[in-house]
């Protein structure tokens, strides 16, 4: 983003912040436009080119904004709830998984942003997206104890990593027809139970 972006008023940001997760959440990356950001932030063209140079460096600060979105809250509640996270990969999964629930309930678009992220077909901006995703991702489990897996470090973070895509994709499925948040972080952290489960089972050293 251009330094004028950060020269805007906290509330002309906001919108344009807004505007970018509303428009990339519901058509992708592709589809997005920047004549609907546009729109939908109620803003001029030119205003727009005056902050961002084209749609892959806005699409990537977005990502980035979401992803950090997620991370600083995360890394909050550890701080008031937990204070120290388990040094068992598998029970900090747990614990984290409790935690993202809550904000997947209050932010579900910042989620479909997520998970429109998984399948770009532009290379280059996949490749940033990850590094992006996975850069957060090491925050909070980089220092995780693998000392008893089975198999790499770097395989089983790999694993996590997809596990919470699918998370994802389960919780956006769910939201479409169940509204009760009881219910659908119930049923979230069921389904982390089960893969967690397995994972236990299988990427453990038996001895």
């Amino acid at each position: 983003m251009k330094s004028t972006f950060d020269n805007l008023s906290e509330n002309k940001k906001q919108r344009v912040i807004n505007a970018c997760i509303e428009e990339f959440s519901e058509r992708g990356y592709e589809l997005g436009s920047m004549d609907g950001i546009i729109k939908r932030a109620g803003i001029s063209k030119g205003g727009l080119y005056q902050y961002v140079s084209s749609k892959e460096e806005l699409f990537t600060f977005i990502v980035d904004y979401t992803y950090t979105s997620l991370y600083t809250y995360l890394k909050k509640r550890v701080a008031q709830e937990i204070e120290v996270l388990p040094s068992d990969l598998l029970e900090r999964l747990k614990h984290v998984s409790e935690l993202a629930i809550d904000f997947y309930i209050d932010h579900p678009k910042f989620v479909y942003l997520i998970a429109r992220t998984s399948n770009l077909a532009n290379e280059r901006i996949a490749a940033s997206v990850q590094d992006i995703f996975r850069n957060h991702f090491l925050e909070l489990f980089g220092d995780a104890d693998t000392s008893k897996l089975r198999y790499s470090k770097e395989k089983i973070l790999e694993l996590s990593m997809w596990l919470l895509l699918k998370t994802r994709f389960d919780f956006l499925n769910e939201i479409k027809t169940e509204k009760d948040p009881v219910k659908i972080k119930q049923d979230y952290m069921d389904n982390w139970v089960f893969y967690l489960g397995i994972m236990r089972d299988g990427i453990y050293s038996k001895n």
